[in-house]
């Protein structure tokens, strides 16, 4: 396949041919050897001080992750052990880096397959999303340490390769005139070095579409360069910011200017909020969907309400997504193509989107409505799923199938009505009904509407049994927590954890053997943002059903929620929410009634409740496991201080 890259001599512009150890210029005799694996297509001489350092890696660990794969370790173990020998700044850095979810603006594409050439940081997961998305790939960097991860972390994940890697920091790109569908440039990545970048004229020679990923001169929060950390600069180093910004980084009116300069016939714009580095919400900014969702907690942010009906948003939202194109045609979406081709399948009008967001857990969430129609008509008001990572598609087919599963067995229990599953313009994605309210977040702090969801969420899932009670067995608890614990320990990282979780198991074993107890449906990750509610707290329905369980503890569920939602509330951190579940001192009396509630309905005593309490962090942790990508570094010690 490589060979039918339309490659070009960067000093006479002529077509080059790619041999299997290099790269030759048949008019000018100019020739570029292999570099670590990648095509060396830099000027003889021209080494880049930044090979030493291919960061966010270190070469020390980086060679050792690259060793390890090229002897057939998997790309999961070998990105562990790698996080694990890595600083902690740097093991953030790069979990940021490496989402798929970076690339959920691929679906604003009007490509669906074809060449996508990726000009930045390898280690970005942007073009492995590309690549699982239907396109080749080609990778351009200046690191070749880091390129040959991205070739071997492709190789060893099956799908999401590169077709080709490139060492380059030429102006002009090594590829002839329209040699890919798509390029993307990724810029403003949470670093302190400025990546190379090349000029948007050459992005939009070799290409048809182009996307550059690029902060904002005027944005007002940038990412710490850890999940969900963020920065709010003082007035004098926002005044310098937004006065002498770095190379590349604009305002959204002057990125329009400079790439219609460059020549691009169109240039569609998306807000990527809160920050480039880590965003959650994709937000039109050309007033077309997808809009920016404001819950009743922005709405309380007067001065933030204020700027957006004065427009500021585009303004000021720190970080784009810039869209250009050569064609001067009315765009044809990837995303609106899909939407359309479900109305056909599920024979529903074809609705418009309304919001689009990117999950934590590498997938793209639309959101769709009928505008104009009554909001209570539930036709066309969907929530469509693409994932972006293979992971997320195993969790994205078991939560579909389980919506089915719980509608014909406990259909009094409220979810989503799942409508169709598949796969539609080379995207995997699953469409189910969309609920009214909000998800329950967006109500935090207030008590009314906790005690109110904490005592539906008792209530409906008491009914989730799926064994009537009987003495807890050993077989029980080797199958549902013995298991786990073993998982726990196994990527704790950690020796004095290992041995606390040791000791922790024998003590939950004695309690819980014997004590009678029923199985239930579980839900495995029972959190505020997974409950839909009115304004009052009444649950309209419960999402995010793909780590589920058919037969497993019952009460985890309803105190996963309760602890999550008193340490998200209060700011505290994992441990002492755990503690005030276990210590009960401090449990108000809305969270000590649900959870009361709860046992009392399912008839669990004193003993194997608190056994279940004790066991909280490693039932956490087993969940995360079998449903993370990979683990993340010494998680357990961090989040619950076990060590």
């Amino acid at each position: 396949m490589s060979a039918s890259i339309a490659f070009a001599c960067p000093r006479c512009a002529g077509p080059a041919a790619r041999t299997a150890t290099e790269l030759r210029c048949a008019p000018c005799g100019l020739e570029w050897k292999d570099a670590e694996g990648a095509l060396d297509l830099r000027p003889a001489g021209a080494r880049s001080p930044t090979d030493a350092d291919p960061w966010p890696w270190t070469e020390a660990v980086a060679r050792d992750a690259l060793g390890a794969l090229e002897r057939g370790a998997p790309w999961k173990q070998v990105f562990e052990t790698a996080l694990l020998a890595l600083d902690d700044e740097r093991a953030d850095h790069l979990m940021l880096l490496t989402r798929e979810a970076r690339a959920a603006w691929l679906v604003f594409l009007e490509s669906a397959n074809g060449r996508a050439l990726c000009i930045g940081n390898a280690s970005s997961g942007a073009h492995v999303a590309l690549a699982r998305a239907g396109f080749s790939v080609v990778l351009v960097d200046r690191s070749p340490l880091r390129l040959a991860l991205a070739r071997a972390q492709g190789r060893a994940l099956g799908r999401g390769a590169p077709q080709t890697v490139c060492v380059a920091e030429t102006e002009r790109l090594p590829f002839l005139d329209g040699a890919f569908e798509v390029v993307l440039q990724e810029q403003g990545l949470p670093q302190a070095r400025t990546p190379w970048a090349s000029p948007s004229s050459e992005l939009l020679r070799v290409a048809t579409e182009q996307v550059q990923t690029a902060n904002n001169r005027f944005g007002y929060k940038r990412s710490a360069g850890r999940r969900g950390d963020f920065r709010v600069p003082g007035p004098l180093e926002y005044l310098r910011g937004a006065l002498f910004p770095p190379p590349g980084v604009r305002s959204l009116a002057g990125h329009r200017a400079h790439l219609a300069a460059a020549g691009a016939a169109r240039v569609r714009a998306l807000a990527l909020y809160p920050h480039l580095a880590d965003f959650t919400h994709v937000v039109g900014l050309d007033g077309a969907p997808p809009a920016l969702m404001l819950g009743p907690k922005e709405r309380r942010n007067r001065a933030k309400i204020l700027g957006q009906r004065l427009g500021l948003f585009p303004w000021l939202t720190p970080s784009f997504a810039l869209l250009g194109t050569r064609r001067d045609a009315e765009p044809s979406v990837r995303l609106e193509r899909a939407l359309e081709a479900l109305a056909q399948r599920t024979g529903e009008p074809r609705p418009q989107l309304e919001f689009a967001q990117a999950t934590r857990g590498n997938t793209l969430l639309a959101l769709t409505h009928l505008p104009g129609h009554d909001p209570r008509e539930p036709r066309g008001r969907w929530a469509v799923h693409v994932p972006l990572s293979e992971q997320q598609k195993v969790q994205l087919v078991q939560h579909h199938g389980r919506l089915g599963l719980i509608r014909e067995r406990f259909p009094a229990l409220p979810v989503p009505e799942p409508l169709w599953i598949g796969e539609i313009e080379g995207l995997m994605l699953a469409c189910e009904r969309r609920l009214p309210g909000l998800t329950a977040p967006q109500f935090t702090g207030d008590t009314r509407v906790a005690a109110r969801m904490f005592a539906d969420a008792a209530r409906d899932f008491a009914t989730l049994v799926m064994r009537p009670a009987r003495p807890f067995d050993e077989t029980d608890f080797e199958r549902l927590l013995r298991a786990r614990f073993e998982v726990a320990a196994r990527y704790c990282a950690v020796p004095e954890t290992a041995r606390r979780l040791a000791e922790l198991c024998e003590s939950v074993r004695s309690e819980l053997l014997g004590a009678r107890l029923p199985l239930v449906l579980h839900h495995a990750d029972l959190r505020s943002k997974h409950v839909q509610v009115t304004p009052e707290g009444q649950v309209l329905g419960y999402l995010d059903w793909g780590p589920s369980e058919l037969e497993d503890l019952p009460y985890f569920d309803v105190l996963h929620l309760v602890v999550h939602e008193r340490k998200h509330e209060a700011g505290l951190s994992a441990a002492r929410a755990w503690a005030i579940a276990r210590e009960r001192t401090e449990l108000r009396p809305h969270e000590r009634a649900a959870l009361d509630d709860y046992c009392a309905r399912l008839g669990i005593e004193d003993r194997a409740r608190r056994a279940i309490e004790a066991a909280y962090p490693v039932l956490v942790a087993a969940m995360a496991e079998r449903n993370w990508d990979y683990s993340r570094p010494r998680w357990l010690a961090r989040q619950f201080q076990i060590r």
